[in-house]
Order: C-alpha cells, then sequence, then structure tokens
C-alpha cells in the first residue's frame, strides 16, 4: 500500500529540503576533521576560507585569475599564484605571478615570473625559511633539443619545453633573489644517436631523463609538472609529472653548480634523481602492465606526527581509466634518508601502494585533470576531485564523513538547489587548516554566510564533542550524496525501518530487517532527482539525490 505525506510536511520539507545538497556542504559528521578549508576556484578572483558547514570564514579579493595554487602561511597571510597571459607559454596550469595578502586582504608583495620562453605554472611550496619553490617551465627551439639527442620523427612542435625549480628569497614588495635552481634539462638521456649528448643505455640509468619518452603527450610540455613539496628533515623535494605519470624526489642540500651535475649534496647525486614511482616505462625497467599512476596530481609526504607520516599521498587521477584513486605508499629508504635502488633490471619499490582510496559509486570521484590529498590528525583524508569541484573527506577505512561541493562556476556563484554541471566549478586543490593552526591565531573566525545563493544550513552540525541526555552522538548521515547505486545509512541507533519518499511525497519504498547502525539500500533503479528518507519513523527528513551521470 502507498502512503502520501501529509500536505504540511511536503511544504514543509520539499520546498526546504530539496534545495539542498547540491552545492555547499553535503555531509558533516561527527567523525570530520574540525577546521577551515581553504580553496581556491578556477573561475573568478577570490579564494575562500570556509568552516565545515561551508560557512565563510575568509575571503581575499586578488588581482589574477588562479594559477593555480594557494596556501595560508603560517602569519594568516595568503600565497596565491595568480594567471597572466603569455602568448609564447601556452600551457595548462599557466601561471606567471605569486601574490601575498594579508588576513585583511592587502597586497604585501608579489612577483612575476613570466616572459617570451618562461613562467610559473601549477604550484609552489613555502620553505620554513620563508623562501619559495616556483615550478617555473622554460622553451628551447626543437634544433637544441634534436642536438642533444631528441627524435623529432612526427614532431609537429618548433619549440620543446623543460621543467625547472627555482628557489626565491622575497625582497621587499615586488622582486626576489634567485637562491637556488635545479632543471630537468641537465639531467638527461638518450638512446638514439651515439654522437649526440647524453648516449646510454636507458635502463642503466634510472636516475636521469629519458629525453625521448612521449608519455602520454606529443605536446611541446611534454613534461608538465604539476605539483611540489618539501621534507625538511630530509632536505627533499618531490615533484609530479602528469605527462610521465610518476613523481621524482630530488636533493634540495646541493648547490646551483652541484643540482646541475650528478655529485655532491647530502645524497652524493646531485640533482639527479633520488627516486620515482608510478611508471617505470619512463626508465625502460617497465611495461603497460607496471604502470601505477596515470596523469596523478598533487604528490606530497604525509608531515611528521600525522598518521602515515613519512609516506607519499597522491591523488591519480586515471584519466584514460575512468575512475580516480588516491593512493598512500610508501618508499623503501633508510633512516637517513637514502632511497633503496632497484636490482638491475627492475623498478623502483613498491610494487603497489600501501593503501588505496576509491569511491566508484560516486561519479563526482572521478576527476581527469586537477585534484588533491591531504591527511589529517585525526586519520583521514579530505580529498579534492577538481574537475567537479567536490571534496570530501574518508576516514581510513574509506567511508566518507564530510563533504563539499563549490558553488562558484564560471557564471557566479550558484544557487542552494542548483544542478551544476560536471566541469565548471573546478578547483585546482584544497587544504584544511586546524582551529589552533597558528597562522589563525588572533584573527576573527565569526563564520558568515555559505558562499551559495538561498543557502540553508539547517541540517548542517558544528560537532564539538557534545552529547545528547542519553551521553549518545543524536546523529543520522547518508552517503555519498549524490549518489549513483549504492545509498549508506549510518544512525547511532540501531536502524529499525527506513521509508524513501518521492518528490511529490509518495512513499515508493518501506525497508524492514536486521536493526544495524549501518545499512546500505540499492537506488540503481531509480530515475534522476531528489528524494526523501525517514529513519525509524523520525519526524526529521533526510534529503539525497539520485544521480545518473
Amino acid at each position: 500500500m502507498r502512503l502520501v505525506l501529509p500536505i504540511f510536511l511536503a511544504f514543509i520539507f520539499l520546498n526546504k529540503i530539496a534545495a539542498q545538497l547540491t552545492v555547499g556542504t553535503l555531509l558533516n559528521t561527527p567523525q570530520s576533521q574540525d577546521g577551515y578549508t581553504l580553496f581556491n576556484p578556477s573561475n573568478g578572483f577570490n579564494a575562500y576560507l570556509i568552516d565545515n558547514c561551508g560557512r565563510s570564514v575568509n575571503t581575499w579579493n586578488c588581482n589574477y585569475p588562479p594559477g593555480l595554487a594557494a596556501y595560508l602561511h603560517s602569519d594568516g597571510s595568503l600565497y596565491r599564484s595568480g594567471r597572466i597571459l603569455n602568448n609564447k607559454m601556452t600551457m595548462g596550469g599557466l601561471g606567471g605571478i605569486i601574490e601575498r595578502y594579508s588576513w585583511e586582504g592587502d597586497l604585501l608583495w608579489s612577483y612575476r615570473c613570466s616572459g617570451d620562453d618562461s613562467t610559473s605554472h601549477h604550484d609552489f611550496e613555502i620553505l620554513p625559511n620563508g623562501n619559495i619553490l616556483l615550478l617555473v617551465a622554460f622553451s628551447k627551439p626543437i634544433a637544441e633539443a634534436i642536438s642533444i639527442g631528441r627524435d623529432s620523427t612526427g614532431d609537429p612542435n618548433d619549440v620543446l619545453f623543460f621543467e625547472s625549480i627555482l628557489e626565491i628569497e622575497p625582497i621587499g614588495t615586488d622582486s626576489a633573489r634567485i637562491v637556488w635552481r635545479w632543471s630537468s634539462k641537465d639531467h638527461l638521456v638518450q638512446s638514439r644517436d651515439s654522437t649526440k649528448p647524453n648516449y646510454t643505455i636507458i635502463p642503466d640509468h634510472p636516475e636521469r631523463l629519458n629525453i625521448n619518452y612521449l608519455g602520454s603527450s606529443v605536446d611541446r610540455d611534454w613534461l608538465h609538472a604539476n605539483s611540489i613539496d618539501y621534507n625538511p628533515a630530509l632536505d627533499q623535494i618531490v615533484i609530479g609529472f602528469r605527462n610521465l605519470s610518476e613523481f621524482w624526489v630530488l636533493d634540495h642540500s646541493t648547490s646551483i653548480t652541484e643540482a646541475a651535475g650528478n655529485s655532491g649534496g647530502r645524497y652524493g647525486k646531485g640533482g639527479d634523481i633520488l627516486y620515482r614511482w608510478g611508471n617505470p616505462a619512463t626508465y625502460e625497467r617497465g611495461g603497460s602492465n607496471d604502470q601505477k599512476l596515470y596523469e596523478q596530481h598533487d604528490v606530497s609526504w604525509i608531515p611528521d606526527m600525522l598518521p602515515g607520516a613519512g609516506s607519499f599521498l597522491v591523488f591519480n587521477n586515471g584519466e584514460i581509466l575512468n575512475y580516480s584513486s588516491v593512493a598512500e605508499l610508501s618508499a623503501p629508504m633508510d633512516s637517513f634518508g637514502f632511497y633503496t635502488q632497484p636490482g638491475v633490471g627492475t623498478a623502483f619499490g613498491p610494487q603497489q601502494p600501501y593503501r588505496v582510496f576509491r569511491d566508484d559509486s560516486n561519479p563526482l570521484f572521478f576527476s581527469g585533470r586537477l585534484s588533491s590529498a591531504q591527511r589529517q590528525p585525526n586519520g583521514n583524508t579530505l580529498i579534492c576531485s577538481g574537475n567537479s569541484g567536490y571534496f570530501l573527506e574518508m576516514d581510513s577505512i574509506g567511508n566518507q564523513v564530510w563533504s563539499y561541493r563549490n558553488p562558484v562556476t564560471g557564471t557566479g556563484i550558484v544557487s542552494q538547489g542548483t544542478l551544476i554541471n560536471y566541469g565548471v566549478n573546478s578547483v585546482f586543490a584544497v587544504s584544511r587548516y586546524l582551529t589552533d593552526y597558528s597562522g589563525l591565531a588572533g584573527k576573527n573566525l565569526i563564520p558568515g554566510d555559505p558562499l551559495e545563493l538561498n543557502f540553508d544550513i539547517s541540517q548542517c552540525q558544528i560537532y564539538n564533542g557534545v552529547k545528547n541526555s542519553d551521553n549518545q552522538l543524536n546523529t543520522v548521515h547518508i552517503y555519498p550524496n549524490p549518489v549513483l547505486d549504492i545509498i549508506n545509512i549510518e544512525n547511532f541507533n540501531p536502524i529499525e525501518s527506513v521509508e524513501i519518499y518521492n518528490s511529490i511525497g509518495q512513499m515508493i519504498e518501506i525497508y524492514y530487517g536486521q536493526k544495524t547502525n549501518i545499512k546500505q539500500i540499492n537506488i540503481s533503479n531509480y530515475s534522476s532527482g531528489c528524494y526523501f528518507m525517514r529513519i525509524n519513523n523520525n519526524k526529521t527528513l533526510q534529503c539525497f539525490i539520485k544521480n545518473n551521470l
């Protein structure tokens, strides 16, 4: 027998809830890491800091569109890269300028790194001493690349881009001094022409870059670095290359001269590669079956004192796989930071990541570009699925405990209830800062309104450990939301019944069963739209969106 909700319930809940859970905070549970999330939408000129209910804590209005990274410094200022049009250095992730803004939004410093043959791009890293590591691409005529062993057969490009890292020391309000430099062009090998430099047997030198490895791109931007991170204890840098589908570890302790060679520094290898992982075909010690990363982004070390400290986290985009994941892996190394070198003909370990986070049931998890992952002190992992502007937090076993969808699109900020098309609200990466972060000390953290228009956060709760009179957390959460096939229901109290209603208040399903705290329901046969769920005959309805993307 089908039951109909009373008209007053339909109006109260359908008008109120149907407009929810499409943008802004979609899920907030007691298991999420309390803090403030910084993100820098690909559209517009603003960077935002929000609390776990999506309420604005601070907004910076900047001078340039994003170029792409942004970070909150330990003094509360915002470092943000901007995009400057460069007709000579056209590439994805174009930057060209980096700026520093006070908490109040005043411009404190800017540095332009854009010219006819070079540009900063994608990511940067603030070092403990206040210096900054910049990713800088630079071009060389194709004739020069051929002279050092590049195979030009079928190559339509007039120039070839190489990658470099510049360490700059900010000076004054608009300048900087270069104090260290590393270049990929200084560490090449080739097996094409014995009469040209760097000729060797490729598998014998995994510490070098094969200038003729094409990977996923024959574009002049053949390497396409997109992330950089620094390990202060090891004095090492990790840099990710999308078009190589791998990341490298480099020695930062070298001088500029040593960084251009293959000896010197703490680890004795100069600027050669200390460790690499993701795609052993790049150094001819594996094939397609051995590849682990696919167009990855945001490789970083998990910081000291956090669960998994010392391991790498990386968002594995998987564009050609049609699914994305986050990989956590530990590189084989000794206590002094020296990496275990692979045997003859074998690849750098490990053979598999220690842990992989995936959610193939949620179409918003997949992102062919952009994206990030950050370990939280409570062991959760904060993930940005960049193309869909979707942020989610997963616990150590893959349960989703917080999620948010960026409401900022290319045509402006949308209203709550708007179904956003894939790709129009993209975000490069997100970072969360804890409530006791030094950069937030003494700052006004009173939250304002959520970013989305026509907001309603009545169902969002800020959990601070307060319990109800029965000394139990009073919460129900459903995930993922939006959902494709399987929806999970988690309740502190055992689930005795679940009623599901359509958007006009008709009950379409009712479930009874074992009294467990977690229940899964298959809704793959539902049409796209907004539905409502009543748990244990409670008066409060839960809204979820069925998405058949």
